[in-house]
């Protein structure tokens, strides 16, 4: 026997080697997310979880005494009722949910989950009659009036935003001259710091000596009937009402004017950045589809309606949440525009939205823990609307 043997490795040997490789690509891969791992935890995570344990106490300068979720039940009133509205908002959401799971077919199974949908249905509204209004009692009312703000803010802004930033994209993806230097200027007031774009418009808004009062006086308005701007805490529809002589009820009075020039801040100063996102949506729409649709005989308004904006709906979802979400967080060009008119939230509380409120309660009020639990209430109505958006977009954006 001159010839070695070899040694034929066994099964075990095998699977052995196999979970030492596994093992040290599994040791490899953590220690490549590690640093992103303390990263996200040391300014994300930690400071979320601490900001909670701040809500837990009676926190004033200093560490008090624990209070549980007194400061939470501060804000929305009694448990009982916030148990009413939430419950009641799950079950709308869940009626909501499985409503639109259902077919079109006349089954046994689709009346049943109808008759389901139905009555969770009414058993979400029940609980919203009974608990929100004593929530609107029992709770602080400067949170809610401060929610209904913003939102007034919201709605205000995002839409304007969204249309004028579309339009304006649309113009510019044409064979213009000089679109690049256009799409360079529209993107400037994003780019500029905030708090020098914000003090510059609260000149132009300056009741006395402001840029757009002086136009007015130039183009024949009385000094009388100039708008007060930044300090007008009246509705702007009232305030239209009175120059067109209609008497405006208080409940449909809108959002003051002061909030009203904070919108007009607020759109001049994203919709240059919103253009810029749709005409990145613009150029991934393939010509084939135009060729194809005026070879079938469509206008350009049938191609605007059925090919352009239904192939931009991902940057239209995009671009509505990510302005909602901004505009719950608004604060730094509030502040700026506001400050020289009176106390945070001035006129008279009509620009205190949901952020100011947080930090007049922080940082005026020294309310620590109460001011960290509006904190996180505010980030439950965000989450909110961002589920609301996600389900109401189902169907409606198209990802090609």
């Amino acid at each position: 026997m001159g010839v070695a043997e070899q040694q034929v490795p066994t099964s075990t040997s095998v699977l052995s080697s196999r979970r030492a490789r596994r093992i040290r690509e599994a040791l490899q891969a953590y220690l490549f997310l590690l640093p992103g791992t303390l990263i996200l935890f040391i300014f994300n995570l930690f400071p979320i979880g601490y900001a909670f344990y701040i809500s837990l106490h009676k926190w004033r300068i200093k560490k008090g005494d624990f209070v549980g979720l007194a400061n939470f039940l501060k804000a929305l009133g009694e448990p009982i009722d916030a148990i009413y509205v939430l419950a009641g908002l799950g079950l709308l959401a869940a009626s909501w949910t499985i409503w639109r799971k259902i077919t079109a077919d006349t089954s046994a199974r689709s009346m049943v989950l109808r008759a389901g949908a139905a009555l969770m249905l009414i058993i979400g509204g029940l609980g919203l009659i009974l608990g929100f209004p004593r929530m609107l009692e029992n709770g602080d009312e400067d949170l809610f009036k401060a929610l209904l703000i913003t939102f007034f803010y919201s709605f205000g802004t995002v839409p304007f935003q969204v249309v004028l930033s579309f339009i304006l994209a649309f113009i510019l993806f044409q064979n213009i001259k000089g679109k690049t230097t256009w799409r360079i200027i529209y993107f400037l007031p994003y780019v500029t710091v905030t708090v020098a774009s914000a003090a510059v418009w609260q000149s132009i808004f300056n009741p006395g000596k402001g840029f757009l009062n002086t136009v007015l006086l130039a183009l024949g308005m009385a000094e009388d009937n100039l708008p007060r701007w930044l300090f007008e805490a009246t509705g702007i529809n009232q305030v239209i009402g009175e120059y067109i002589g209609l008497s405006i009820p208080d409940w449909a009075a809108g959002p003051s004017l002061a909030l009203v020039s904070v919108i007009i801040y607020n759109i001049w100063t994203y919709v240059g950045y919103n253009a810029v996102i749709y005409l990145a949506g613009l150029g991934n729409i393939p010509s084939s589809l135009y060729e194809a649709a005026e070879i079938d005989g469509a206008n350009r308004w049938m191609q605007l309606r059925k090919i352009t904006i239904p192939m931009v709906s991902p940057t239209t979802y995009f671009l509505v949440m990510m302005g909602v979400l901004g505009t719950f967080r608004a604060f730094n060009h509030i502040y700026v525009m506001t400050r020289t008119v009176g106390p945070v939230g001035a006129p008279r509380g009509t620009t205190m939205t949901a952020s100011m409120l947080i930090w007049k309660n922080f940082w005026e009020g020294n309310r620590f823990g109460y001011a960290s639990a509006l904190a996180f209430i505010l980030t439950g109505v965000m989450l909110s609307l961002t589920w609301i958006q996600n389900k109401i977009s189902e169907g409606r954006v198209f990802y090609g």
